[in-house]
Order: structure tokens, then C-alpha cells, then sequence
């Protein structure tokens, strides 16, 4: 029993780790930058930014409001408001519009990651709040943060592709 005395310190120390990291939902330095800010925050301006095809811009607007709608902790998606949206800017397309479209709006999120995404859970407001720049009223404020812990190793979100839905 002597020689095991060491096993328990081990045991505590790896858990208090792992309990560590576990606590971080994205690293600290990210915080100075998530705000509501366009000026500050560059995941803003960059998706913020109109597209050089309105279609294409409303395609990547309606991704955004989907998936910020899920992925950020307390924020729901205001289905009412895509559709009048949807209908709005891109319903009175041709399919061959819309697939163009689709091409367009979804290469502005090829690389979709997580640090996007937490940064435009901290920026909901700005753009799809009550005032919102993209969807007014689209997708509610909550926490600002995404539900699911950061992981280096798989930092890509594989978005779905939009069908004009």
C-alpha cells in the first residue's frame, strides 16, 4: 500500500485538468473581440458585407440565421421571419437562379468555423436582432455564446447545404 501513495495525487491533478478545460468554452484572448461592434469584431463585417449577387447575399443571410438560431446558447430562430424573408428575396427565382444562388452564398461559408461562429453569437444583435443589418428579428439575442465547447482539433462546421427551403 506504501508504494501506491502517489495514485491518488495523479487521479486528483489529471481531473482537476481535464475540469479545466472542459470549463473553457473558447479561449480567453477571443472575449476582447466578441462584441456587438462591427468595428471591433471582424466576423461582423466580414458576413455583414453584401455579396455581389443580392440572391447570393440572402442565400448566406438565411444559412446564418439557421445555424446561429442552433448553435448559440438560449437564441431561437424566428421561422416567420426567414420565410417573409425568403419569399421576399428569393422566391420569385428561376431554379437555375436559386442553385446559382445557393453556389454563391454558400462559398461566402466555406470556411465556417467555430470562431466564427462565436463571434457572431456575441454579434446576433447586430445583425439579426429587433434592428438587425441582415434579418431584422430573425433569430433572438441569448447568451451570446455557442452550446458547445470549443475543440481544437475539429474547429470546421460542415454546414448543410441551403435547397431554398
Amino acid at each position: 500500500m506504501r508504494k501506491w501513495w502517489f495514485v491518488p495525487i495523479v487521479l486528483m491533478s489529471m481531473a482537476c485538468t481535464i475540469g479545466a478545460q472542459a470549463a473553457e468554452k473558447f479561449p480567453p484572448f477571443w472575449r476582447k473581440a466578441m462584441t456587438n461592434d462591427p468595428n471591433t469584431n471582424y466576423f461582423l463585417k466580414k458576413y455583414s458585407t453584401p455579396l455581389d449577387d443580392p440572391a447570393g447575399t440572402a442565400v448566406r443571410n438565411i444559412m446564418l440565421a439557421r445555424v446561429i438560431g442552433a448553435a448559440c446558447q438560449s437564441s431561437r430562430l424566428n421561422k416567420a421571419k426567414i420565410k417573409a424573408y425568403r419569399d421576399r428575396m428569393i422566391g420569385p427565382l428561376t431554379p437555375e437562379q436559386l442553385k446559382a444562388a445557393a453556389f454563391e452564398g454558400g462559398s461566402a461559408l466555406r470556411s465556417f468555423n467555430y470562431q466564427d461562429l462565436a463571434y457572431l453569437c456575441a454579434g446576433i444583435d447586430y445583425q439579426f436582432g429587433p434592428k438587425g443589418v441582415l434579418i431584422a428579428g430573425a433569430v433572438s439575442v441569448g447568451k451570446g455564446e455557442p452550446k458547445y465547447p470549443y475543440d481544437p482539433r475539429n474547429p470546421y462546421f460542415r454546414l448543410p447545404e441551403f435547397t431554398g427551403d
